[in-house]
């Protein structure tokens, strides 16, 4: 089976000096797995089989890239076989490439590129969909510093062995912003949901997750008005999220940010999750 990736040189290697182009075959590999692990459950040999991705996701960025390729495939490929997933056994499959990448991942990244719009997730067994009054209008700001996942959550498991009753009080706060940040968003207040977006960034930085530059950036937004900023994905560097008050008030954020260093990406919900369309 013949896989290729078009991934833009840009979002392969962050800014100068901050990060490597990766090997090819560490890119390639997850996304054949996803096409044989779907191959397999549908029953197909992979003999003869060509796979063409292309990506316009930063990689090791904090924004789900080999997620959002690997659910892609899978679904592609079953349905080029006329054979139609639904969404659990999507699910299901692409834990196979996400284990190859980051060891053993939660499965949030699968579920947002599966079941679309915002999603409250504790565990695989249980994605509920959270219904918002409006959608909050945010950006994604790039740092340009990306790393691997699988090596930052090493590191963070290391130090909560050491920290063992800070992290677990740190566990119980993030659990109780999330709770937080599904009530804000169900009814649609803006204020508290930036509060507990400030609220999580700073535990995510006691827990060490967070970098210098993230903390800039967060800082930055907040000084341009955003109601709310925080870091997103593993850390380490990466992408915050900032939350704006209109689309006036993003693009000033914007500006801002991108003034500071940062590469912002505006960003639109997507409701349906995962789809197989037509060529």
């Amino acid at each position: 089976m013949d896989v290729n990736a078009d991934i833009p040189l840009r979002f392969l290697a962050g800014k100068a000096g901050n990060a490597v182009i990766p090997d090819p075959r560490e890119l390639l590999r997850p996304l054949q797995l996803a096409a044989e692990a779907s191959l397999k459950r549908v029953g197909s040999s992979n003999h003869g089989f060509h796979v063409n991705v292309e990506c316009e996701i930063p990689v090791a960025a904090g924004l789900g890239s080999s997620a959002s390729t690997t659910v892609a495939i899978i679904a592609a490929v079953a349905k080029f076989k006329g054979v139609e997933l639904n969404k659990k056994e999507i699910f299901k499959l692409a834990f196979v490439p996400e284990n190859f990448l980051h060891g053993k991942p939660s499965g949030v990244d699968q579920a947002t590129c599966i079941y679309g719009g915002m999603i409250q997730f504790t565990r695989p067994s249980s994605v509920k969909t959270v219904r918002s009054k409006r959608d909050p209008v945010m950006l994604v700001c790039d740092t340009g510093i990306h790393h691997a996942t699988r090596t930052l959550v090493g590191g963070v498991v290391q130090k909560s062995q050491r920290e063992r009753k800070d992290f677990q009080n740190y566990l119980v706060e993030i659990r109780e912003i999330s709770s937080g940040v599904a009530k804000a968003l169900r009814k649609g207040d803006d204020e508290d949901l930036g509060v507990l977006m400030y609220q999580n960034h700073e535990l995510l930085r006691k827990i060490g997750v967070s970098h210098p530059k993230l903390d800039h950036l967060v800082e930055s937004a907040r000084r341009a008005g955003a109601l709310g900023a925080k870091l997103t994905g593993a850390g380490g560097g990466g992408c915050i999220i900032a939350l704006a008050r209109g689309m006036s008030g993003r693009d000033r954020i914007s500006r801002v940010l991108r003034k500071e260093g940062g590469t912002t990406y505006k960003i639109s919900m997507d409701r349906n999750g995962v789809e197989s369309l037509p060529a």
